[in-house]
């Protein structure tokens, strides 16, 4: 559904199929602005101009404001919606007079007469907008003496406002046709990016295919290290590191034109790019939840995002634009994949040294499969590395004599080669030590169980994934 315009502008039948600049005067602010009006817009059109709307609050910053234009016979000004009720409920001005300015820098042009010139003179109806040249801030009205540092502020973002509306104003504006919501706020609509300056030329097609490969060039080297992460931290690191690079190829992206037969597919990947870059920054997340724990299974789970299929969806349209040049991109996107939930059979050993005459017994009363690592001293690899599934007992002998630290993962889907589980994982040990000593009529066996038992006398404590003894 298309947003309760802020302003509306008539046209006549007759300038609809071509591109024509209307000069409105915007009644929130009193400001005067060249608009421009794409050609082949439907009547009950409305156009989105980014960050110049009234503020949603006091002293608050600007929102979009909506322009909806309609096609009218004799059509050929800019009036306030004089119908139902006022636009993010504020208060329409009475219909006997005419509305003024919410900031009291003078009344709005009536309904009935052309909008202002910026310099009083005739109304710009002709001809494009003048975008060379300083911005006009001389045409706006007065705005009130400032009594705080906050005026002085607000004066200062109304400049900048009126600058970046100029550079705005030569890429086309965001719309919403008749019972179309195919494109809305957060949305692009197609043609070149929202960075694109002010009457850019579409680029070759060998340009365009250049900075296509340099996406690739630039983000598949980050895919590369997340599918090589072997804890979560790992899968964290690597996921800031495709942000970052995809963020670089969306704004080059933004700036250019690309060729005619590619316009569309151009904004369809800069729209699956996007939200790509939000699905691993979802996926960093989960990582460090533990819900993500090898990059196996980041990739899986980006693999089935709608953002993946958005970005081959555009692969392919963009493959097919031209036939003279099949443009490519996009091989870094992760193929589509389910979850596995590989486990080994409850009490198989990953490693074992046998010397010795003692034995620990393991009760894992859990929900998730485990691996206990016993680390002799300070030793940095395990001498016993033994596989326990939820429910699970075992009983460990011949442990040779000495004090050991025991470390347990738990977790879903144990991958053999990265041996680790690969989702919804943990890494924790006992803070007490353990000691096996051995004499000729007596030897130790400890017991041990991986959830909290009544009467036990053991704490646990978490793990930092790097800090894990591997087997």
């Amino acid at each position: 559904m298309a947003p309760n315009p802020d302003l509306i502008i008539d046209i006549d039948p007759s300038e609809a199929g071509s591109e024509i600049v209307r000069t409105v005067v915007l009644p929130w602010s009193g400001q005067s602005m060249p608009l421009r009006i794409p050609a082949g817009l439907s009547d009950g059109t409305v156009l989105r101009l980014p960050g110049i709307g009234p503020a949603t609050m006091p002293g608050g910053p600007p929102r979009d404001a909506y322009v909806q234009v309609r096609i009218v016979p004799g059509g050929g000004g800019a009036i306030p919606p004089q119908f139902g009720a006022a636009p993010f409920g504020a208060t329409p001005p009475p219909t006997s007079a005419p509305p003024t300015s919410p900031y009291g820098t003078g009344p709005v042009p009536p309904t009935s007469a052309p909008p202002t010139a910026p310099f009083g003179g005739p109304p710009q109806f002709g001809g494009p907008p003048q975008f060379g040249g300083p911005p006009q801030f001389g045409a706006f009205p007065p705005a009130p003496p400032a009594k705080s540092g906050r005026g002085k502020v607000l004066v200062i973002v109304g400049a900048a406002v009126a600058v970046v509306l100029l550079i705005a104003l030569a890429v086309p504006l965001l719309l919403w046709m008749n019972g179309d919501d195919s494109t809305g706020p957060g949305k692009t609509a197609s043609g070149p990016g929202k960075d694109t300056p002010a009457g850019a030329q579409p680029i070759s097609a060998q340009e365009y295919q250049a900075l296509l490969a340099e996406v690739d060039k630039s983000v598949a080297p980050a895919f590369t290290k997340l599918a090589g992460a072997k804890n979560p931290k790992a899968v964290g690191s690597a996921v800031d590191g495709i942000e970052t690079a995809l963020n670089q190829q969306i704004e080059a992206l933004s700036k250019v034109v690309p060729p005619a037969n590619a316009a569309t597919a151009h904004a369809d990947l800069l729209r699956g790019l996007e939200g790509l870059g939000d699905s691993v920054a979802e996926t960093g997340s989960a990582a460090g939840a533990g819900e993500v724990c090898l990059g196996s299974s980041a990739l899986a789970r980006l693999g089935r995002e709608a953002a993946s299929e958005d970005v081959r969806s555009a692969q392919q349209a963009l493959a097919a634009a031209d036939p003279a040049q099949p443009y490519q991109v996009g091989s870094f996107v992760p193929k589509k994949a389910t979850d596995t939930n590989r486990r080994l059979k409850n009490g198989t050993f990953l490693k074992r040294v046998r010397s010795g005459q003692g034995q620990l017994k393991i009760e894992n009363g859990g929900s998730t499969d485990a691996v206990i690592n016993v680390v002799l001293g300070s030793a940095k690899s395990p001498t016993v590395s033994v596989y326990v599934r939820a429910k699970g007992k075992l009983t460990v002998s011949s442990i040779k004599d000495g004090t050991y630290r025991i470390y347990m993962t738990s977790g879903k889907d144990w991958d053999a080669k990265a041996k680790s589980f690969s989702r919804d994982c943990d890494f924790s040990r006992f803070e007490d030590t353990f000691k096996f000593s051995t004499t000729s009529s007596q030897y130790t066996i400890w017991t041990i169980t991986l959830t909290p038992v009544a009467g036990g006398n053991a704490q646990t404590s978490d793990v930092d994934p790097d800090a894990f003894p591997g087997g």
